[in-house]
């Protein structure tokens, strides 16, 4: 018998090798095919949209600028230094160079005022980007909404299809059994049509508002998460909840800085009627070929002002903007206030019509099913079972109709304060 060759083990280590690395890559398609996509949340799509946005990138280059501006006003409580040239010619002149430095060392807070401005303007760029946040944050999450009610209804539409098909086949048996003419088959056909129809025009708005996602973050979305519930009406439920919101909302912030710009505009105002205290020191150098030179350093004061300052128009000016700026604030926090109340209000009226439209599903899903029967036993018309499906379908899309009018104003009251985007991130890390 002839003997039998196997081949060594080295010969057969590279194709062992090659066997378990093609074994591996199958294993690993499997498992990533298998493996779910996560749906994207509303927060990390804020997160992309934020770093996308050019206005927002934008208005982060202002605050950048603001800060600057903060540092220059600060500057005038530094020393300052002057260098200046003299080549005037004359009998008893001669060229120089004249070396100045000054130190204020009383102003009257003009140049304090000057900084107080620079750092609210600073604040009014800060107020100005985080209502582009929100406003962004706002559009998104409209979009997340109608994505969400636009899933809901095609469910609800795609079960009508199904129910819609099933009357359609047991009339097809009732005709064929002399039960009733081909005029019922049509008219199923054409509920089946219609239900077909909606569906093509909810997928058609589904979308379009994916698009628009996609548009605001600068990256293809299809699967969502269902937008997180805000409970406004858990948040803002007593009176000291909705004004301690107010007090953060940028419109209120904003015009807090505006205020607080006015009246150092006053302070500036009554700074400019005093004399100002300044330290001076001067060195003089002769351009004569000579070694004549001279040093000194002592106080002075100084006045500047126009006709208005004299007059006092210029204080009484910017008084009367500060007033205006007060009454503004006032204002604003009324406006948002009213606002806030409304918008929680109008949640809680569609809470409770929400509740309503539940009850009212019960009863008419039950109708609708006790008539179906009742059609498949040929104790019922089509007409009826049909009028029965429709409003049950009907009273299904008004309560996500209900729903999505609810969710809305969940996120316009957010918005309206400037708490949407916290909202979001505190109600999806839950």
């Amino acid at each position: 018998m002839p003997a039998t060759s196997f081949p060594s083990f080295g010969a057969a280590l590279p194709r062992l090798r090659r066997t378990a690395m093609g074994v591996g890559m199958t294993l690993v398609t499997i498992c990533g095919l298998s493996a779910p996509v996560a749906a994207m949340t509303l927060q990390q799509t804020l997160q992309m949209a934020s770093g996308w946005d050019a206005t927002v990138a934008s208005m982060r280059q202002k605050i950048a600028r603001k800060t600057i501006d903060i540092a220059a006003a600060r500057d005038g409580l530094k020393p300052s230094i002057k260098f200046a040239g003299d080549t005037a010619s004359g009998p008893n002149s001669d060229p120089a160079l004249t070396l100045t430095l000054s130190q204020v060392l009383f102003d009257w807070g003009y140049t304090r005022s000057k900084i107080e401005t620079a750092s609210q303007e600073r604040v009014k760029a800060v107020t100005a980007l985080k209502s582009s946040v929100e406003e962004l944050a706002l559009n998104i999450s409209m979009l997340f909404i109608q994505v969400s009610v636009d899933d809901l209804k095609l469910q609800k539409t795609q079960d009508y299809l199904s129910f819609a098909q099933r009357i359609e086949e047991v009339s097809q048996r009732r005709v064929a059994g002399g039960v009733t003419d081909s005029s019922e088959i049509a008219r199923a056909r054409l509920e089946v049509a219609r239900a077909e129809d909606q569906i093509a025009q909810l997928e058609s708005d589904r979308l379009t508002a994916l698009s628009q996602l996609e548009f605001y973050t600068g990256h293809p979305v299809s699967d969502l998460s269902p937008p997180p519930d805000l409970q406004v009406t858990d948040r803002f439920k007593s009176s000291s909840a909705i004004i301690a919101a107010i007090q953060e909302a940028p419109d209120y912030v904003a015009s807090k800085a505006d205020v607080a710009i006015a009246r150092a505009d006053v302070t500036k105002a009554k700074a400019a009627r005093k004399p100002k205290i300044v330290l001076k020191a001067q060195g003089v150098q002769e351009l004569n070929g000579g070694r004549g030179r001279s040093a000194s350093i002592g106080l002075t004061t100084s006045l500047d002002f126009d006709a208005g300052d004299l007059s006092g128009r210029a204080t009484q000016a910017a008084e009367q903007d500060l007033a205006a700026a007060k009454s503004l604030q006032l204002a604003v926090e009324r406006r948002l206030q009213n606002r806030l109340r409304t918008y929680v209000q109008q949640v809680q009226s569609l809470a409770t019509t929400e509740a309503a439209q539940v009850r009212q599903l019960d009863q008419a899903e039950a109708v609708r099913k006790s008539y179906e029967q009742q059609f498949v036993g040929g104790k019922r018309q089509l007409v009826d079972v049909l009028s029965s499906a429709r409003d049950y379908y009907d009273a299904q899309i008004d309560k996500i109709d209900t729903y999505n009018s609810k969710l809305q104003a969940e996120y316009e009251a957010a918005h309206s304060v400037g708490m949407l985007g916290s909202l979001i991130i505190a109600t999806t890390n839950q």
